[in-house]
């Protein structure tokens, strides 16, 4: 009777495992309608409970048959078997997703507490500052102290201030910032730290008020540097007159709650500050230091034999290090900071009575300024469209962003305080010039070496320039020739520099400090055809050194009655085709420095030049857009002479048999892009005293008219890019004193003269491009020790001499193009 047994024994079995697992699996099924099953899931559970129970009712009605209690036990014991499998991969698969949406979960929980840790500035979790580093330096042949010494970094200054909410630009620079902060932080080959030096410190340069300190609380509080410095991320304020020691102080004891770090010295603050982050700092460090003033304070910090890296926000570009430069906005991050400030839900207007039109109207009068836009933003923020036009109009019409806004005044004006009285004039000075403009170094060398007595050369200007433009108060463009060695004919020559308009606004805010008649840089703006009328209610002279005009197209030269004894440095800006000199010129005693700009499109022709005739002190001038007249010729005095873009033949044609001694005091002259000077003329051939010739980018000159060889002082000539230029003259071969002579890209000249080696002065030959010399005279061999600058092709023609000298350039043929065409 062995087989009656089995279907007893299933059916025992069958029962006991329906009611074990009956109420678990009805839990399941409730717990998983909580969760959002799909009903398939559901489901699955329930029939197979089902199924189960119908099996066990059915095998207990039957009482005697025991065929039927025969066949439903190997049903029973079919289903155990489909059970048992039932939960061994089904139910493990169904387990297994379950534990992985927990973990998901968990982790998603995770990033949302370290989301809120990070914006609770106070709320920090005490975890050890190295142990996140330990395990990655393990391999390392250095050995790194154990986590039992380690320390809690919240009980330490120096901490990263939290970002501000809302910060909707610089994307673009943060990205390019977070880069170069990167780079070079890891170890070499052997995984040793790599040793650090002058290019661990990154200096983020900009003028005040550009967002420096945002960008780098933006870079601090980004994931992928705390993830690559994780704790050790320092961040110190130290302004324009720190207290080192007190600095210090604020690392250990950031709350002055305990007792206050003592030293003896700056130089016992810097040794205690090492030691500390030698023995509590391991793994890569970043230290900011936002708003230093002098890169000596930099040298507090060491930065030596240490995975680190020294990120400085500074008015100043320091040159010692390398520079990130932080341009201004774009027109997109400028027009949304804008928006974040004027608006107050998430730069999103209000309402549609503030247009888009008057919106772009804003952020254009800002000039894309981080600082403005968010000082002229907030004081619009809720504000009727009136007040709206009202400041757009007040700033359309020449008021000044810094006089309707302290705030940025301040900032800005802070710069400018740091400068030496020298550099604060030569700042001073950039406002003379127009806005959106750039300023020839050459017209700034005419008025400083006047003004503050600097070198013809241009080496203390360019030294000005330069040191201004380290300190981002103003930008320098190198343009023209300047050979790949680094070398210039003049230091001055082709260089321009550009300024921000609010630190243009700066300048003239400071020159206005006084009243109008005490001012001694009278800055004077008419816009249409009216003079400014607090300029014709003054009655009494002006006392004004320096006077810039600025006039428009439309301006019909109508003068007031003003007089300006004391004038010595005149600026005209104009973009008139025709223009009246004003009457206070006619006679003026102390005028010696006079530049005229068109920033028109058509040369401009006075119709009274001859009144600068009587101004028998006048020694430098530069001329830009302009039809010469003939009169010029008469201003004796003169020393230096710029034509640039300038109609000048007729005029030198009409004097040139009636006057055999123009300019007799001449010393140099310089003619560039003028299109319609076929010859040098003949009258400057007899200026004795002239030193330095420059006409360059002259498509029409095609000689000289005259006896060159008179010019027994010449030391420079310079005839670069005039491509028509076939031939020099025999007779400069007389030239005993000529030392520089520039014939670059002059692409028609055949040959050099005959007696080449007579000029014994001769020291440098410049003549890249100079593709037509096939030959060069037996003479030259007569040379001093010469050097000759030029391409390779022309470089073989002087190979055979021994006493020359070749440097080498690289020609670009893009480049020569551009110099030759006309800007």
């Amino acid at each position: 009777m062995a087989f009656l047994v089995d279907p007893l024994i299933s059916e025992s079995i069958a029962k006991l495992t329906d009611l074990r697992i009956k109420p678990i699996i009805e839990d399941v099924v409730n717990r998983n309608q909580k969760l959002d099953r799909t009903e398939d899931e559901r489901k699955m559970f329930k029939e197979e409970l089902e199924e189960a129970e119908e099996l066990v009712k059915k095998c207990a009605k039957v009482k005697r048959n025991i065929f039927k209690k025969f066949k439903y036990s190997l049903k029973l014991k079919d289903f155990n078997g489909k059970l048992l499998r039932f939960f061994q991969i089904e139910v493990q698969v169904f387990q297994t997703r379950g534990i992985v949406e927990t973990l998901s979960g968990v982790h998603d929980i995770k990033i949302k507490m370290d989301s809120i840790a990070s914006d609770v500035k106070d709320i920090q979790l005490s975890k050890s500052w190295n142990g996140n580093y330990s395990s990655s330096m393990s391999t390392s042949s250095r050995t790194y102290r154990s986590g039992s010494e380690n320390m809690e970094r919240e009980k330490y200054g120096w901490r990263a201030p939290a970002l501000p909410k809302g910060i909707v630009a610089f994307e673009e620079p943060l990205a390019k910032l977070k880069a170069e902060v990167v780079a070079g932080i890891g170890s070499d080959d052997y995984g040793d730290p790599m040793d650090c030096d002058d290019r661990s410190v990154l200096v983020v340069a900009a003028a005040g008020g550009c967002g420096k300190t945002t960008l780098v609380k933006m870079l601090c509080n980004d994931t992928e540097i705390r993830e690559k410095f994780g704790e050790n991320i320092f961040f110190v304020t130290v302004s324009e007159t720190p207290n080192f020691m007190v600095i210090v102080n604020d690392l250990f004891n950031p709350n002055f709650s305990g007792p206050q770090v003592s030293f003896q010295s700056n130089e016992d603050a810097k040794n205690k500050l090492e030691n500390f982050l030698n023995e509590k700092v391991v793994g890569p460090m970043l230290l900011v230091l936002d708003d230093v003033w002098s890169d000596t304070f930099i040298d507090n910090f060491p930065s030596k034999n240490r995975e680190c890296k020294i990120l400085v926000t500074s008015r100043t570009a320091f040159t010692n290090y390398d520079v990130f430069k932080f341009d201004p906005l774009n027109e997109k991050d400028a027009k949304t900071l804008f928006r974040q400030s004027a608006f107050t839900k998430g730069g999103k207007r209000p309402s549609p009575v503030i247009s888009e039109n008057l919106v772009n109207q804003m952020v254009t009068c800002c000039k894309r300024h981080p600082l403005t836009l968010s000082v002229v933003g907030r004081s619009l923020n809720g504000k009727d469209k009136s007040v709206w036009e009202s400041m757009l109009k007040s700033l359309s019409h020449g008021r000044l962003v810094l006089d309707l806004h302290k705030d940025v005044l301040i900032g800005l004006e802070r710069s400018f305080e740091a400068l030496d009285d020298e550099f604060k004039e030569c700042f001073l000075d950039l406002g003379l010039f127009p806005e959106d403009q750039r300023i020839p170094v050459s017209a700034l060398l005419n008025m400083w070496v006047h003004l503050y007595k600097h070198d013809e050369g241009g080496v203390d200007t360019l030294a000005k320039i330069f040191e201004l433009s380290y300190r981002n108060l103003v930008d320098l463009m190198i343009s023209g020739f300047k050979n790949d060695l680094g070398e210039r004919v003049n230091h001055c020559d082709q260089q321009f520099v550009t300024q921000h308009d609010l630190l243009r606004e700066l300048a003239i805010h400071l020159n206005s400090k006084l009243s109008l008649e005490k001012r001694k840089r009278l800055i004077i703006n008419a816009r249409g055809d009216d003079f400014p009328s607090s300029i014709e209610q003054v009655q009494e002279p002006m006392q004004a050194r320096i006077l810039s005009i600025s006039t428009g197209e439309s301006f019909s030269s109508k003068w007031c009655d003003m007089e300006v004894p004391y004038l010595e440095v005149l600026i005209l800006n104009l973009m008139s085709k025709t223009y009246t000199l004003p009457n206070f010129l006619a006679g003026n005693p102390k005028l010696k420095i006079l530049n005229i700009t068109n920033h028109g499109l058509y040369p401009t022709e006075f119709t009274n030049f001859n009144f600068l005739t009587s101004s028998h002190n006048l020694t430098r001038i530069r001329l830009e857009r302009v039809d010469i007249s003939p009169s010029i010729l008469s201003l004796i005095n003169l020393q230096k002479v710029s034509f640039i873009m300038c109609k000048i033949g007729n005029g030198f044609k009409k004097l040139s048999t009636r006057h055999q001694n123009i300019w007799p005091q001449l010393v140099e002259i310089e003619i560039d892009y003028s299109q319609d000077l076929v010859e040098f003329p003949e009258t400057l051939c007899s200026s004795v005293y002239l030193k330095k010739i420059s006409i360059t980018n002259c498509n029409e000159m095609c000689g000289f008219n005259g006896e060159i060889g008179g010019l027994i002082n010449l030391e420079t000539l310079n005839l670069r890019s005039c491509t028509k230029l076939d031939k020099l003259p025999e007779s400069m071969c007389r030239l005993e004193n000529l030392s520089v002579l520039d014939i670059s890209d002059c692409l028609s000249l055949s040959g050099l003269p005959e007696k080449m080696g007579k000029l014994r002065g001769l020291r440098t030959i410049y003549m890249k491009g100079c593709t037509g010399v096939h030959e060069l005279p037996d003479s030259v061999e007569e040379l001093s020790h010469i050097r000759v600058v030029c391409n390779e092709e022309i470089s073989y023609k002087w190979q055979e001499y021994s006493n020359v000298e070749i440097d080498l350039v690289h020609e670009d043929p893009l480049e020569t193009l551009k110099k030759i065409m006309p800007f």
